[in-house]
């Protein structure tokens, strides 16, 4: 019997780069056009080319993929392997995330200042239809942070095709928009980085809790610990205060407003917390070309 077949490609867009993981594909990237879109307009392009249309399931993983899940490459292919019958498999490189944000957009304007509203009116005026301040809770069985994910063929077709692809027809024939500029401007952040990836990285998650008939697989490895994903004493803390009133609202369906008021003030505290943190100490994602920024005034919400 022939193994259900999974293929997962890394990025090389630096002359002379390697694969960070032996068991993932190299995806050449000679084109730099494009680089402020970041993975964004790779997973276009990828669908545009009719990639994803050559295995059971496929998916790009940036070379951070074993730095930010603690986990070998190999291991998550196998993963996938042995759900052949799912629509997308997923792993969350950020389990700490649901104990102290509602969904992934509570927290991202809790880090990126500003991107409720320019993702809003982006997905506006490329015609899709999403309130993103109504989007329903984010967590193990459908928060995916980093676009680690591999999909079936239908699934691109419904998601890339559906969601980025219009996103990306818009962009490219809008570039002096006022919405398109928007997201392209810095975002608050570490590293120089446009609010376009943040965006991106959150629609994924996005899709799946507006499709809860999807068969979406998640990766948990067994035994593991969100508190072992805890990139701060801080964090430490948030999570075990947190996590048994979360994981009841979770396992019962039902978060009390005041609950998810604590996980917005929560958010905002770890954000801020973390931002004199990272100054003083590199961050645990960070590679060595990359410089992080000097300290930045957050506005208060």
């Amino acid at each position: 019997m022939l193994r259900f077949k999974v293929d997962i490609h890394e990025p090389l867009w630096r002359a002379g780069q390697t694969l960070k993981d032996a068991a993932f594909l190299p995806l050449p990237l000679p084109d730099n056009r494009y680089a402020s879109w970041r993975e964004f307009r790779i997973f276009v392009d990828f669908f545009r080319r009719g990639a994803h249309l050559k295995a059971g399931m496929t998916g790009i993983f940036s070379p951070k993929f074993q730095l930010k899940s603690k986990i070998r490459g190999q291991q998550f292919l196998a993963f996938a392997q042995s759900h052949a019958g799912a629509d997308v498999c997923f792993i969350n490189v950020f389990p700490t995330i649901p104990y102290y944000a509602y969904n992934a957009w509570m927290q991202g304007e809790s880090a990126h200042p500003g991107l409720l509203s320019r993702a809003q009116a982006l997905l506006a005026a490329s015609g899709i239809d999403w309130n993103l301040s109504a989007v329903p809770r984010h967590n193990r069985s459908n928060l995916c942070f980093g676009n680690f994910w591999v999909g079936t063929p239908a699934f691109w077709q419904a998601y890339v095709g559906g969601v980025l692809d219009p996103i990306a027809h818009f962009l490219e024939a809008n570039p002096d928009a006022p919405e398109a500029r928007a997201v392209f401007d810095a975002a608050p952040y570490m590293v120089e980085a446009p609010f376009l990836p943040f965006i991106t990285e959150r629609l994924f998650s996005t899709y799946l809790s507006l499709h809860p008939e999807l068969r979406a697989v998640p990766f948990h490895e067994a035994g593991a610990d969100p508190l072992l994903h805890c990139s701060s004493e801080f964090r430490r803390d948030v999570v075990c205060h947190m996590r048994s009133r979360i994981d009841q609202a979770d396992a019962s369906n039902c978060f009390p407003q005041a609950l998810i008021q604590e996980q917005a003030l929560l958010s905002r505290l770890s954000t801020l917390y973390h931002h004199v943190h990272f100054q003083l100490h590199r961050h645990p994602h960070l590679v060595p070309e990359e410089a992080p920024l000097p300290v930045q005034r957050l506005a208060p919400s």
